[in-house]
């Protein structure tokens, strides 16, 4: 193998370490004692620059592309995962840093995978023994090559999966390997087989678990860690937090649907009081939040939110409440997360985007519950997972005019009015108005501000020179509702 003869890729633990810990706090651009941002001035774009600059500058590598760990160290193959973390957007995240985007493994190499073992593979000689590296992507927009000369350098930890994350990654490894196989199986010709292998990317992401495989073929397909996979990794190095741990483990998202169908059977049109006494929490106001520790506590943990449990962490599973009417229509339309819609403006494909990310990298656990008479009744479960055709038409459809608005100069503040053709006004004066963004009641998916008003106070975000309330992506109560109403999971 290369490294074994390329000596300026062999090291000990404790040369890695020293290295490494004297780039803490620094930027790339100080670290850069190898020139390589002034190698490539004058370039909007080098793809992997700050793992160049890890690699050469600091720990002082010999240049290469090779599809083989990076470097030795104490004789042990290790893969360097240089990977930008961003702020989280939500204040009441339990993340320090959130991993900007899935962490690329390497090439879905499809005529060779089809022969090996996942021991001997290529994706676990990749992964058996890692080194992360974490620096700060500390920009609200994507930058070109000169913004990454101000990133700095975060932490670094050397990282080897449990066995129980080996045998999920060996799982999914085994679903995208035994996918490729049946295609080549029972497709006789090369041309017939290129015309199946574009369905990896979209047909197991209902089943795997810690990775995806992105982008599209025939663009050459990657495995990637999961976004909220690699998040967990990095918060545990961040913050040394503890997650609590399930006493029956999931090990695969039938798992979820077996148990949400023995809760359901067990507390379904019991009152949130009535579940409350019988499971020994506080039941209070706050019916959102109440309704996920229910969850919690059902899967048999103390946790109050999905994520503060590892098994759903990982797997990017996000709790969201669905609150219907006494007559079962929808209460409201579902708040999901809040963007950067500026960025999207700079995103070179749909499937490499943010949204697209959202939508395809996570599960979500619908926890549905009636306003009745008697109370907030609890009505049961869905575990959704949006398909490909959701995404690509009306995902797609609300990036694209978004894009469109910004790009173009089209975005316009609105004046709202009332029933009787009068504009509405704030408690302050002002007259209350919103950004022309694609509405609820045009599509699926939308955009809509998240403040109670539209006073100047909460207008925060300014997008060509228009100053709006922070703007959030939603989806639309009645798609919810079809959504439950789906036998999709």
């Amino acid at each position: 193998m290369k490294n074994s003869k390329d000596k300026s890729r062999i090291f000990t633990r404790s040369q890695v370490d020293t290295l490494l810990s004297a780039v803490i706090g620094q930027t790339l651009e100080d670290v850069d004692n190898a020139g390589l941002f002034k190698l490539h001035a004058g370039r909007e774009k080098v793809k992997g620059i700050a793992g160049d600059i890890i690699e050469v500058s600091v720990l002082g590598c010999n240049k290469d592309s090779l599809q083989e760990p990076d470097i030795i160290v104490d004789g042990e193959l290790t893969e360097i995962k240089t990977t930008g973390m961003v702020k989280p957007k939500k204040n009441d995240s339990p993340y320090l840093f959130e991993c900007k985007e899935p962490v690329s493994v390497t090439a879905v190499s499809i005529d060779k995978i089809v022969h090996e073992e996942f021991e001997s593979s290529n994706f676990w000689h990749k992964l058996a023994h890692l080194l992360w590296v974490y620096y700060w992507y500390n920009s609200a927009e994507t930058v070109k090559l000169e913004g990454y000369k101000q990133f700095p350098i975060l932490g670094f930890q050397f990282y080897q999966f449990s066995d129980e994350n080996k045998l999920l990654l060996r799982q999914d490894w085994l679903l995208v390997r035994d996918f490729l196989i049946v295609i080549q199986r029972d497709y006789r010709t090369e041309s017939e087989r290129a015309e199946q292998y574009p369905r990896l990317s979209h047909e197991l992401r209902g089943q795997l678990m810690l990775i995806d495989t992105a982008p599209k073929y025939p663009n050459p397909p990657r495995f990637r860690l999961k976004r909220s996979f690699a998040t967990q990794i990095a918060n545990q190095y961040f913050t040394g937090k503890k997650y609590d741990q399930l006493p029956q483990k999931i090990t695969k998202y039938a798992d979820i649907d077996t148990k949400c169908q023995q809760m359901t059977a067990q507390f379904q049109g019991k009152t949130f009081n009535e579940i409350a006494d019988i499971l020994g929490i506080e039941f209070n106001r706050d019916v959102k939040n109440f309704a996920e520790q229910v969850v919690t506590h059902m899967f048999g943990s103390k946790a109050k939110k999905l994520n503060d449990i590892e098994d759903f962490a990982k797997i990017g599973v996000i709790a969201k409440s669905v609150p219907l009417r006494a007559t079962g229509s929808g209460k409201e339309d579902m708040k999901l997360f809040l963007p950067n819609l500026v960025s999207w403006t700079e995103e070179e494909s749909f499937e490499d985007s943010a949204i697209y990310d959202y939508f395809a990298g996570h599960h979500f656990l619908f926890i549905i519950y009636q306003h009745t008479a008697a109370g907030v009744v609890f009505k049961g479960f869905k575990r959704i997972f949006f398909s490909e055709e959701f995404i690509q038409h009306s995902v797609r459809k609300v990036w694209e005019q978004v894009r469109n608005l910004i790009s173009n100069r089209t975005l316009r503040l609105i004046r709202e009015y009332d029933d009787n053709g009068e504009p509405i006004m704030n408690v302050t004066g002002s007259y209350r108005e919103a950004p022309n963004f694609p509405k609820a009641s045009e599509n699926d998916v939308f955009v809509r501000g998240g403040a109670s008003t539209s006073d100047d106070k909460h207008k925060t975000l300014v997008i060509n020179g228009l100053k709006m309330m922070p703007q959030s992506i939603w989806l639309n109560r009645h798609t919810v509702l079809k959504l439950i109403n789906e036998n999709n999971a």
